[in-house]
């Protein structure tokens, strides 16, 4: 168990050192754009996801769908925005999840499990 605890500690600290800027881009383009009623604040999504997905937030990315999967009231809706999450779950299971930011819905799923020696594929 300790050892799960170093591995998401060592995960988190390595992944913020490297997307600090990335970070503050999208912080920035998610208060801009909740400001403006676009899309709902983290805050609530993730009180959402923690209640589906329980475990451990690793990663939280805001990024705009550039796939045109998104529908909006007249059909493909223009630039639609997700949050993108890494969720350290128990038993060391990954879990990435796709939300998309305007409704709260959860748009895709993945799951992998931890492979041996604590790495993930």
């Amino acid at each position: 168990m300790h050892r799960r605890g170093l591995l998401a500690g060592v995960l988190a600290l390595g992944l913020w050192a490297s997307g600090a800027a990335a970070h503050n881009h999208d912080r920035d383009a998610a208060e801009r754009l909740q400001a403006l009623g676009e899309v709902l604040p983290l805050q609530d999504i993730l009180t959402r996801v923690a209640r589906d997905y329980p475990g451990q937030v690793l990663k939280v990315e805001f990024e705009q769908d550039e796939g045109g999967h998104c529908q909006g009231p007249g059909g493909r809706a223009a630039g639609c925005w997700r949050y993108e999450f890494k969720i350290l779950q128990d038993q060391g299971r990954l879990v990435k999840l796709e939300v998309d930011a305007r409704t709260g819905e959860v748009v895709r799923v993945s799951t992998r499990p931890l492979r041996r020696g604590g790495r993930h594929p």
